[in-house]
């Protein structure tokens, strides 16, 4: 374990920087915090890079491992309360490919929290393949924090809309709160996808005038809209509980 006290090292400078979109994507590497995060990547058989802790450890991490000062390690690390390991490990883009199962099609979902609670919930409700339209990108640190590790057992494609129109191979379902109710919903098929819109603006009206079959969610006590994450949560698991 090489040990690191200067900031200014070569090293921490050139990894500092996939706290930043573009090194990110020009890399296809991205830095996790957190050794249960860590170990969730190792599980699914993903291979640390480098690691960089600010505390010794003898143990073999099988790639580059750096013993960090504190000053060094906050360079890397992006959380209020570091938790003294981080791993930079590789995450590419997926290419775009048809559907096995069910799946999101996400269109234009710019908070990272809501991106990261779509995933988890996705992945935990069987949609395990996200299309992405115009979304953050899904290798930002918070929304890899906030999926809890499933960022790593679901497939995250790019979709623009020459792929959103292939998609519609398979019954498309667009969330939209002018829709049928989603519990009147009948012959929901063996595979299907659903469409979520953006946070403040909906699904946008390219994606509208495919003719999808739109549902909403129900709403009481003059409740206008939910967080597109629960929205999303409450879709996927209704939706799948009508299929024949």
């Amino acid at each position: 374990m090489k040990e690191i006290l200067s900031k200014e090292n070569p090293v921490i400078k050139e990894f500092s920087k996939l706290k930043q979109k573009k090194y990110i994507q020009q890399t296809n590497t991205v830095l996790l915090e957190g050794i249960k995060l860590i170990n969730e990547a190792e599980s699914r058989g993903i291979a640390l890079k480098s690691v960089f802790t600010n505390f010794y450890t003898d143990e073999d991490f099988g790639c580059p491992s750096y013993l960090l000062s504190e000053n060094a390690f906050k360079c890397l690390s992006s959380t209020v309360s570091p938790q003294g390991v981080i791993a930079a490990v590789e995450l590419k883009e997926n290419d775009f490919s048809m559907p096995k199962g069910n799946f999101l099609v996400l269109d234009g979902v710019q908070d990272p929290g809501n991106l990261g609670t779509i995933i988890r919930t996705a992945v935990a409700a069987g949609f395990c393949e996200i299309y992405a339209n115009n979304c953050v990108d899904f290798r930002n640190e918070k929304v890899i924090r906030s999926t809890m590790g499933t960022i790593f057992d679901c497939k995250i494609m790019s979709a623009g809309m020459e792929e959103i129109k292939k998609l519609c191979k398979h019954k498309l379902y667009c969330a939209n709160m002018k829709g049928s109710s989603v519990f009147d919903v009948k012959n929901v098929p063996k595979q299907f996808g659903i469409v979520m819109g953006n946070e403040a603006h909906g699904i946008s009206d390219e994606i509208m005038s495919l003719g999808l079959e739109e549902v909403s969610i129900p709403m009481k006590n003059k409740v206008e809209s939910l967080n597109v994450a629960v929205a999303s949560g409450v879709m996927m698991y209704i939706l799948s509980s009508k299929q024949n």
